[in-house]
């Protein structure tokens, strides 16, 4: 599995040590997720990028989020950043 970072759009979180990051960042939001603020760069209200572990099967690319639960999302190749 690699890391990389992952380009999401960037919303205040409900406590001071944790933001929202939305993904895709230029569409209909498909995922909304609590992650550490220390795991994201970027500005509140922007587009910004939130630290992933990523694989690939086939053609398909999988993200999982730095959450509690670790959320596995599918993403877009483009949106990665190793």
């Amino acid at each position: 599995m690699a890391s990389g970072w992952l380009k999401c759009f960037i919303q205040k979180g409900m406590f001071s040590d944790e933001l929202a990051v939305n993904y895709p960042p230029r569409e209909a939001c498909a995922s909304s997720v609590f992650v550490p603020k220390d795991e994201v760069r970027g500005q509140v209200g922007r587009e910004g990028k939130v630290k992933v572990r990523y694989f690939a099967e086939g053609e398909t690319v999988w993200a999982v989020l730095p959450a509690e639960d670790q959320p596995v999302i599918r993403v877009h190749k483009a949106d990665l950043v190793p």
